[in-house]
C-alpha cells in the first residue's frame, strides 16, 4: 500500500524573481480530492523552517494513500530564500512574509509568495494549519487559538494555548478573512530534543486531519493533555548587545516558574561583565519561547517570550 509521500504531486510555481540567492519558485505538494481540503504550511520564517517540513515529511511517510478522505495541500518550504539565508525574512526584500498578505503578484519577491500562498495556496482550502516554531536559536512551545479553530488547537500536544491576536495580513489571518478554519503552532526549534518536537508536531497534524475529516478517523492518535490557558505574551529583548548565557536549558520549555527566577544573563564579549539579567516577571511565568544555547545577540533581539497562566 503506497504512502502518502510516494503519491504526492509536486509542482514547482515560479516566484517571477531572478535572484543571486538561489532559487525563484516556490514547491507545492498535492494529493486526494473531494471535500476537507486541507493547506499545510511551513517555513513561512525561514528559520523557523527544517523543524516543521521535517514534521510535514514524517506525517505524509505514515499515511496510506487509502486512509484519505480529502483534499491535501503542502509547502514544506514557504520562504526559499529566507530559510536558505537561515534568517527571518529573504535578504532580498528584507519583508516578513506573515505581513505581506494578501501580497501582489506584481511586487517584491516576499509579497509575491504571499499572492501565491493566497491564490494557489488557498483555492478549494477548508482549513490552513501553518507550522512555525522555534528557529535556529530558539526553541518554543506553544499554540495559538484563533476564532472557530479551537479543535485543530487542541490537536497539538503544546504545554500552553494563546489567544491569537487578528492579523488579516498573517497567512491564517488572511485564510480567517476567507471562511476557513485555521491554527498556527509554535513548536520545536534548535534543541536536544528537536526529533521528538518534529515527532509531536506530526502526531498533532495526523490528529488535525483526523478532526478535520480529511483522514480516516480511525488512524487519530489519543487525545492530548488538555494545554494550559495563558494571557497575551509578552517578549523580553536586551537593551544591549553581548554574549547571551542561559540560565535555562531547552529541558525547560513550557514550564511554569516563579517569580524572579534567573533566565538568562547578558556579558560583555571580552570581558564577560555582567551586562543585564533576565528574570521571570510574573507571579508565575510560562516559559514558551527561549533560547538555550550560548549566543552572540544584537540589542532587540527577541530572548524570550513569556506569559501568565490563566487561572480559573
Amino acid at each position: 500500500m503506497a504512502k502518502v509521500l510516494e503519491r504526492m504531486r509536486w509542482r514547482e510555481i515560479p516566484i517571477g524573481v531572478t535572484s543571486a540567492f538561489g532559487r525563484s519558485s516556490l514547491l507545492m505538494g498535492e494529493i486526494g480530492k473531494g471535500a476537507h481540503g486541507v493547506l499545510i504550511t511551513a517555513g513561512i520564517h525561514g528559520d523557523e523552517g527544517p523543524w516543521g517540513a521535517w514534521a510535514i515529511q514524517k506525517l505524509l511517510s505514515g499515511i496510506d494513500e487509502d486512509d484519505l478522505r480529502g483534499f491535501l495541500r503542502v509547502v514544506p518550504m514557504a520562504n526559499p530564500l529566507a530559510m536558505e539565508a537561515d534568517k527571518r525574512n529573504a535578504p532580498v526584500d528584507q519583508l516578513d512574509l506573515n505581513r505581506a498578505f494578501p501580497g501582489d503578484e506584481q511586487g517584491s519577491y516576499t509579497e509575491r509568495i504571499a499572492h501565491i500562498l493566497a491564490t494557489r495556496g488557498l483555492e478549494d482550502i477548508d482549513a490552513v494549519i501553518d507550522l512555525h516554531g522555534g528557529g535556529s536559536w530558539c526553541v518554543n512551545a506553544f499554540v495559538f487559538e484563533m476564532a472557530g479553530g479551537r479543535d485543530l488547537s487542541l490537536c497539538f500536544p503544546a504545554p500552553f494555548i494563546v489567544k491569537a491576536p487578528a492579523r488579516d495580513v498573517s497567512l491564517t489571518g488572511y485564510a480567517q478573512t476567507r471562511g476557513m478554519t485555521v491554527t498556527a503552532v509554535e513548536m520545536g526549534g534548535r534543541s536536544p530534543g528537536e526529533r521528538q518536537w518534529a515527532e509531536r508536531i506530526a502526531e498533532g497534524l495526523l490528529r488535525a486531519l483526523c478532526v478535520i475529516g480529511a483522514v480516516d478517523a480511525g488512524l487519530a492518535p489519543a487525545p492530548v493533555v488538555p494545554p494550559i490557558a495563558v494571557s497575551g505574551t509578552t517578549v523580553l529583548r536586551p537593551a544591549q548587545g553581548g554574549i547571551f548565557l542561559p540560565a535555562l536549558d531547552a529541558a525547560h520549555i513550557g514550564a511554569i516558574v516563579q517569580q524572579g527566577a534567573l533566565l538568562g544573563q547578558l556579558r560583555h564579549p571580552a570581558t564577560f561583565a555582567l551586562l543585564e539579567a533576565f528574570h521571570a516577571p510574573f507571579q508565575e511565568t510560562a516559559l514558551l519561547l527561549l533560547r538555550p544555547f550560548v549566543a552572540q545577540v544584537e540589542a532587540g533581539a527577541m530572548t524570550y517570550v513569556l506569559a501568565q497562566p490563566i487561572r480559573e
